[in-house]
């Protein structure tokens, strides 16, 4: 839930930069939708682990420091390019999205009750990240180019967060039905997605097909991965951007505290 929800902050945060600068107006009007999507989705996910963990959300934010956060890596910098947005926007969220779907009917029931509406809202999303991801395809030698690079750049630290296919605290989840499928056919059912939308458009993202399925190419070293932080080295967010998202700068404005 923490790993989500680091996640789904950094996305917001990327989504919002982007509302000014996109190749059109309705992807300004795109962006800023999915961005306010992402931080309510966070916030969610913030005030399950404060209610049923006791974690507080301004802990979580303001205390922990850059190496604690599990968020999905390729997100640590600044999206440069229209090409690194929509990267994110289909093989990230589109991650987040699968991930998300293994938590409906869920037996947590504080998540359960509101897993739903975040499907839903995520498959505007999707819609958006296929859309973009067809056109910059199609549109001519640069701009398929540039995605190729893009796509590459945001699958492979997405797999890693996804982490293994067997992990024995997932196999935990899904024992007790807070997963309701296994984590293997989760990280699978993402795989043939995205594998099935990169083949139709004729884009190489480092996958291939094996026995009817998609898989990473190049095998995927896990021996250094930790579950806490879902990386497989010690890299972490970019202090400004962490900077940006942290309230701590204007406390001093912080309504109903006084001094």
């Amino acid at each position: 839930m923490l790993a989500t929800a680091d996640t789904k902050l950094f996305l917001g945060f990327h989504y919002g930069e982007w509302t000014f600068g996109t190749p059109a107006l309705e992807a300004c009007i795109a962006a800023c939708s999915m961005s306010q999507d992402e931080f309510g989705h966070w916030r969610l996910l913030h005030a399950c682990l404060n209610t049923q963990f006791g974690d507080s959300p301004e802990a979580l934010i303001e205390k922990r420091a850059l190496e604690e956060f599990a968020n999905v890596p390729c997100l640590d910098r600044p999206l440069v390019k229209w090409a690194d947005f929509v990267a994110v926007n289909l093989f990230t969220d589109g991650a987040l999205t699968v991930i998300l779907t293994g938590l409906q009917r869920s037996a947590f029931e504080p998540v359960a009750n509101f897993i739903d509406k975040m499907v839903e809202e995520e498959k505007h999303h999707l819609r958006n990240a296929q859309g973009w991801f067809r056109t910059l395809a199609t549109y001519n030698s640069q701009t398929k180019a540039a995605l190729e690079e893009a796509s590459r750049w945001a699958l492979s630290p997405t797999l890693e967060w996804l982490g293994p296919p067997e992990h024995a605290t997932l196999k935990t989840l899904e024992q007790y039905g807070i997963l309701n499928s296994s984590w293997e056919s989760l990280r699978q059912r993402f795989l043939d997605w995205v594998g099935a939308i990169a083949q139709e458009q004729k884009i190489a993202v480092g996958l291939e097909q094996r026995n009817g399925h998609w898989a990473p190419a190049l095998p995927l070293d896990f021996s250094q991965w930790t579950p806490a932080r879902r990386r497989c080295t010690a890299t972490h967010p970019d202090e400004k951007i962490l900077y940006h998202l942290r309230g701590s700068k204007n406390a001093i404005f912080k309504l109903g505290e006084h001094n």
